[in-house]
């Protein structure tokens, strides 16, 4: 594409392969898509680009947001993952798995009237809410990670991510849950609709599925020669949530000390014993969790005193949740 002299707003690719455009002028419409796929505005030839990845959309003042298109690498803008749209200044530097690309626009479209500030204003009012709800947090990862990606390289352990995320997703939306955030290799999910034992039972249900997909995967990738395993905590509580953050770029997410202890408590997690750890709250909710779960005291970072805890394998858990549920059919 050739590269106009000052077109209002362009994409510009940092790294890129060999006779691919790196130059994008954004001009003439109102919305682009970028993605691998060969129908974007915008294409991406890279495994860690989604097919329909993000979309920049032009406002009336002039002004671009990036919005995701719930891609499975993520966006990035100046090293930050975005969830909501977000609003692009320019030297803006956009991230998507290897590539970077740089947003420019002249400064005349990037000044918006009186009128446009104050209705931003009153829109961050808006939408900056914070809330407390009871919640029961998930967060899960898989075992081995960092061999595992020493093993299989950049490319082919960003294959698998890409999968294990989207049916990780899946799995907790069905079961009544949200993904609140990927990260790495570990997914943090929430139940906020009433946080009692049925709620609790569906995210203990989501674990194991993610545990029964996840060593499946050993038959059905060819290079993923094992079987992948996870580890996963639970926790209930009242966490705080809302659009947080600053300069137009806030995510919806849940912070609190219930999901610090979960993260915590995911990391004391050991195979084939301990597979699974829940707060005691979650416990407190569960009938008959005692002929499952054991007791343990536990020292995690940022608290000066032991938790008390309680821990089960992943065999065992299933057998709770077959007496729980039996009408239940676990994928």
């Amino acid at each position: 594409m050739t590269k106009p002299a000052q077109p209002s707003a362009s994409l510009e690719l940092t790294t890129r392969k060999k006779d691919q455009p790196c130059f994008w002028a954004m001009e003439g419409k109102d919305t682009y898509r970028l993605g691998r796929g060969k129908a974007n505005d915008i294409v991406l030839p890279f495994n860690w680009v989604s097919r329909q990845h993000a979309m920049l959309q032009m406002e009336d003042n002039g002004c671009f947001n990036l919005i995701d298109l719930g891609s499975s690498n993520g966006t990035w803008v100046n090293k930050k993952r975005i969830y909501t749209p977000t609003r692009l200044k320019t030297k803006d530097r956009i991230k998507i798995g290897d590539s970077i690309l740089i947003f420019l626009q002249k400064e005349s479209q990037q000044q918006p009237s009186s009128a446009d500030v104050e209705k931003e204003l009153e829109d961050d009012q808006t939408v900056a809410f914070i809330q407390t709800e009871l919640v029961t947090i998930l967060v899960c990862d898989i075992r081995g990670f960092t061999s595992l990606s020493e093993k299989l390289g950049e490319t082919r352990i960003s294959q698998l991510l890409g999968y294990w995320t989207k049916k990780v997703n899946e799995l907790v939306l069905k079961n009544g849950g949200q993904v609140d955030k990927f990260i790495g290799d570990a997914v943090m999910a929430v139940w906020t609709e009433k946080s009692d034992y049925k709620n609790i039972l569906q995210a203990l249900k989501t674990v194991i599925e993610i545990s029964l997909f996840s060593s499946k995967l050993g038959g059905n990738v060819p290079f993923l020669k094992r079987k992948l395993k996870i580890g996963a905590a639970l926790n209930t509580g009242r966490a705080a949530m809302g659009n947080m953050g600053v300069d137009g770029q806030r995510d919806y997410t849940i912070v609190g000390d219930v999901v610090n202890v979960t993260f915590r408590l995911e990391e004391m997690t050991v195979p084939d014993t301990f597979d699974v750890i829940i707060g005691s709250e979650t416990y407190t909710h569960l009938p008959g969790a005692s002929k499952c779960f054991q007791s343990r005291e536990y020292k995690v970072r940022g608290k000066s005193e032991e938790i008390v805890a309680y821990g089960c394998s992943l065999p065992d858990l299933f057998q709770y949740l077959k007496r729980m549920t039996p009408s239940t059919q676990m994928e």
